[in-house]
Order: structure tokens, then C-alpha cells, then sequence
């Protein structure tokens, strides 16, 4: 669900503003980092990277799939990852 919001209705709206696609992936990538707030700061700093990844394959792709389809990825990897260790 958060890819439609942030990587799709968001994004499609502040891209089409004054702030351009470079500055809609910033502000999506800024606002869904913070959005997670069970985690300290250096972690959404590094949201905060991924965001502006994601942002970009959905900026060249068009898609907003795209990023559901990377997104997922990478949380089933984290699953993985931290899973026997919960």
C-alpha cells in the first residue's frame, strides 16, 4: 500500500507541481523515511536512500509496479535476514 501512496498518487502529483520529478522523489523519499517511525534515525536515513531509489525507478519506469515489485523484494530479504534471529 505504501508504494501507491508515496510512489504512486504523491509522487504523480508533486511531479507534476513546481517542484518537478527530482524534487517529487526528494519529498516522497523525506516524508515516507519519517513516516517509519518505529525506527531510530540512522535506519530512515538509510529509508531514506532506498526512497530516493525506488523514486527514481518510478520517475524512468512510469510505473508505479516497479517499485510494489522492489519494495516487496526487499522485504521478504529482510524477513529472511532478521527472521532466525527474532
Amino acid at each position: 500500500m505504501e508504494e501507491f501512496v508515496f510512489r504512486g498518487f504523491l509522487f504523480r502529483g508533486w511531479s507534476q507541481s513546481f517542484l518537478g520529478p527530482v524534487g517529487a522523489i526528494v519529498l516522497t523519499s523525506l516524508v515516507w523515511a519519517l513516516n517509519h517511525t518505529q525506527y531510530d534515525w540512522s535506519y530512515r536515513f538509510c529509508l531514506f536512500i532506498f526512497g530516493l531509489a525506488l523514486g527514481y525507478f518510478r520517475w524512468r519506469s512510469n510505473s508505479t509496479w516497479l517499485t510494489v515489485i522492489v519494495h516487496s523484494a526487499l522485504n521478504i530479504v529482510s524477513c529472511f535476514m532478521i527472521g532466525p534471529y527474532a
